[in-house]
């Protein structure tokens, strides 16, 4: 990401950052990142810029900010990570007004309270700043808000999000609370026993008479802390509260109901324990009451306990009809009641796999448990459970039974990578995640989750759960292994890969050719997620699986072929339909290349005048993807295609030329030694169709053999045939005047054949195995035009044809 010049403000509720780069050609003052809650940085980063967080910031691996960074949090650099602070970056930025109270985003207030309250004891009062209508979210700024009571002031109460203050009223009687001054400037409401009342009828009634007990916010399925339930009255001479039951055991009603989810999925029951001897407990049933013996202990106190197998925000009542004595005479019925709200939290939270089918239970990807759950990028389903509590040093929540009323408007969640191990982290596409489920469901199911890495993960809380008052921290999260993971497409990258000349400044058509050393063709695999970023995973190990573990297995690019581009000769493989050379693989970059191909220019039937090479080498589809069938794609939603290495050769001056060996006549006594001079020509040019033959002076590689070869026909490529005359004796032929060598190599372009003396005339016709591309369309037999024949001359012992250059010649005695 880079900006414009000038200030640009991204905002976020939680970010997570792997291997970005943001704004490194700009300037710092021109970007703003603020984010609400936390910030994790993983991976090779740069951000210039200045960042102001809310809630923690946390960096691993190889980050750094140049510019200014703030946290409201914690603040940890690990790894080669750090941060290079310019105020002077921050003086010249533009805010925009984002720092000023007024600009923050409050919708509404809240007062929140239960209907009943002791004039011998403070009262607790809940206020909470809103950012949305339901008030799922909190804002995350400081506000500032004058308590009321009957339109007086009575407090100035600072808080972040939520707190709880009190409010004490001794003269008993109801009391209107409200709220005056905001900063940032809202209105508010008031909700009496979780239930919305307009604010004038935000009353709250202080008896000197009572029942008072806070109940301690729990775990799903844990019996909570023991809480007290005081039974007392207003001593009238001190104001303070003494106890109303000493020593007694009472029996007294109490209710339960659901408060938030209003509505449940599971209508689980309130176990409520009266923990003093003799000790009682009940089984309460949402919007239902059970008596229970209670006793008080001599201060009047009892001690309670309560187990809710279920999450959400409940209210605990109690109520008891006692009667007191009048003065006069008589008596009258008091009643006792009380309620309050508390919240049930989850004890952790699991992640798991939705198909069976696509899971990777081995460390191995080559191994038949570790099949392939999606694509990097691409959507996969998973699945979240709120967990029942079992144990306090429980850790893997996969048993555990699953809670139904839990609500949340976004959980943060991050991915660590478990295979490879030396892998990065990746990031999910969700990482934030809606949990409300539906009747009769036990998970979350999110069906477009994604990683955008390859190799095997887990998914984990990526911050601590902030849930109706109660702080689940991060580390209560277990997970299943999610994987495994491809790439979504491949993308190739090639070399120039450069021809080699078989015989110093030119190769022969039908001679084959390699690739120079350091320059043969060779492609190097990336694997890229869906959104077209680089798994860097699939770069390590086993996980780079375009090359396969075993040796045998690798691919060979078994579909390669080649293209000529000029026009005039037909290119392919010199080993056809075989194919020459295999595909090598090396690391540190992960490299595919073809060591010791031979392709090879097809000789035309007509001659053709020296041209330079132009081809392409091209892979198929095939040839480009690996072992899990991902392909060489242009994007993750193009098709499949093959990778060409285009114009080889063009601009190299990589000659062609086409040739011959010609094998000419030799004359001489029987009595001497013979030689048969042979060259080699090439075709330099072409008239009206017809070629003009020319000696190759640059040839000093082709080769010839002397030794005697009993084939006689025209597949041979090496030594010489000869028809030798009856009762002829063995004469052996040599590449040498000595008459001691067997083989020769031409130089510039010629050569000869020596023969021992036979001390015998005949006329011995001879065959010279040559390579195909020193052959010719000698057409011997005069029906054969189109084939190729070695070349062939005659051997004359006893016989002196004469001077060349005279026409007639006649012995005279």
């Amino acid at each position: 990401m880079s900006t414009t010049g000038k200030t640009a403000r991204l905002y976020f509720d939680n970010l997570s950052m792997n291997n970005a780069s943001i704004n490194a050609s700009g300037n710092a003052e021109n970007l703003i990142i603020y984010v609400r809650g936390d910030l994790s940085v993983a991976g090779q980063n740069y951000i210039n810029g200045i960042l102001y967080v809310a809630g923690t910031v946390t960096f691993t691996g190889n980050a750094w900010i140049d510019g200014a960074i703030a946290s409201g949090g914690s603040l940890s650099f690990g790894g080669n990570g750090g941060a290079d602070v310019d105020l002077g970056a921050v003086d010249d930025a533009d805010f925009g007004g984002m720092c000023d109270k007024g600009g923050v985003s409050v919708d509404h207030y809240r007062l929140e309270f239960t209907s009943d309250a002791l004039s011998c004891a403070a009262k607790d009062i809940l206020l909470r700043a809103c950012v949305n209508a339901d008030c799922s979210t909190q804002a995350s700024v400081s506000s500032s808000v004058e308590l009321t009571k009957n339109d007086n002031k009575y407090a100035d109460v600072g808080f972040t999000g939520s707190t709880q203050t009190q409010v004490w009223h001794p003269d008993g009687g109801s009391v209107l609370l409200g709220l005056d001054a905001t900063a940032p400037s809202a209105p508010y409401r008031c909700y009496i026993d979780g239930a919305l009342v307009a604010n004038a009828q935000c009353l709250l009634d202080f008896a000197d008479t009572g029942f008072y007990f806070d109940v301690p916010d729990s775990t799903a399925c844990k019996t909570g802390n023991s809480f007290n339930l005081f039974a007392v009255t207003k001593d009238t001479q001190t104001q303070q509260c003494k106890p109303l039951f000493a020593n007694q055991t009472k029996t007294i009603s109490f209710g339960f109901d659901y408060l938030r989810p209003a509505t449940v999925n599971n209508p689980a029951q309130l176990t409520l324990n009266s923990l003093l001897s003799p000790s009682d407990s009940i089984a309460i049933d949402g919007g239902g009451t059970q008596t229970m013996q209670v006793h008080f202990n001599g201060e009047g106190v009892a001690s309670l306990s309560a187990n809710y197998p279920e999450a959400g925000v409940v209210t605990l009542s109690a109520e008891h009809n006692h009667t007191v004595s009048r003065p006069a005479g008589g008596s009258e019925t008091l009643v006792l009641s009380h309620s309050d709200s508390f919240t049930s939290a989850p004890a952790g939270f699991h992640f798991a796999n939705v198909s069976a089918n696509g899971r990777c239970d081995a460390s191995d990807p080559y191994d038949a448990d570790c099949k392939v759950l999606a694509a990097a990028g691409k959507p996969f389903s998973m699945q979240v459970t709120a967990a029942c509590w079992q144990s306090d040093d429980d850790k893997d929540f996969s048993d555990n039974s699953a809670l139904q009323n839990f609500e949340h408007g976004g959980l943060s969640v991050v991915s660590q990578v478990v295979q490879p191990d030396t892998g990065v982290n990746g990031v999910l596409g969700r990482d934030s995640l809606a949990f409300s489920l539906s009747s009769g469901v036990s998970a979350q199911i999110i069906n477009d989750q994604s990683w955008s890495e390859a190799g095997t993960m887990q998914v984990a809380l990526g911050s601590d759960v902030s849930f109706e008052g109660v702080t689940i921290p991060a580390s209560q999260s277990s997970s299943e292994v999610f994987g495994r993971f491809t790439p979504a497409y491949l993308e190739i990258t090639g070399n120039d890969p450069e021809a080699a000349q078989s015989c110093g400044a030119f190769t022969y058509l039908d001679q084959p050719f390699g690739f120079k050393t350091g320059a043969e063709p060779n492609i190097q695999v990336a694997g890229l997620n869906a959104q077209d970023q680089v798994t860097s995973n699939y770069q390590i190990g086993d996980w780079w699986r375009y090359k396969h573990r075993d040796e045998a297995d690798r691919n060979q690019w078994p579909e390669r072929s080649y293209q000529d581009s000029t026009g005039l000769a037909v290119i392919g493989d010199s080993q056809a339909p075989a194919l020459s050379g295999q595909v090598n693989y090396r690391g540190s970059p992960n490299v595919a290349e073809l060591i010791g191909a031979q392709p090879s220019y097809r000789r035309t039937q007509m001659p053709l005048e020296p041209f330079d090479a132009k081809f392409d080498l091209v892979l198929s589809a095939l040839d480009v993807s690996d072992e899990d069938g991902i392909c060489y794609r242009d994007s993750a939603s193009a098709a499949c295609r093959g990778f060409t290495f285009s114009d080889i050769g063009d601009g190299k001056a990589f000659e062609l030329r086409y040739g011959r060996l010609v094998l000419e006549n030799g004359y001489g006594p029987q009595s001497e030694s013979l030689r048969l001079p042979l060259r080699s020509e090439y075709v330099s040019s072409v008239t009206a169709g017809v070629p003009t033959w020319t000696l190759n002076g640059d040839d000093n590689c082709s080769v010839f053999n002397t030794q005697t070869s009993l084939d006689a026909g025209e597949t041979a490529t090496s030594g010489l045939y000869r028809i030798l005359p009856s009762s002829f004796p063995d004469l052996q032929a040599y590449s040498e005047s000595g008459l001691s060598l067997r083989s020769g190599a031409l130089v510039n372009g010629v050569g000869n054949l020596y023969f021992a003396i036979p001390n015998q005339a005949g006329e011995v016709p001879l065959k010279l195995h040559v390579e195909p591309w020193l052959k010719g369309y000698w057409n011997y037999p005069g029906n054969a035009a189109d084939t190729l024949f070695d070349p062939r001359a005659n051997a004359y012992f006893g016989t002196y044809r004469g001077h060349d250059k005279i026409i007639y010649w006649r012995e005279v005695k």
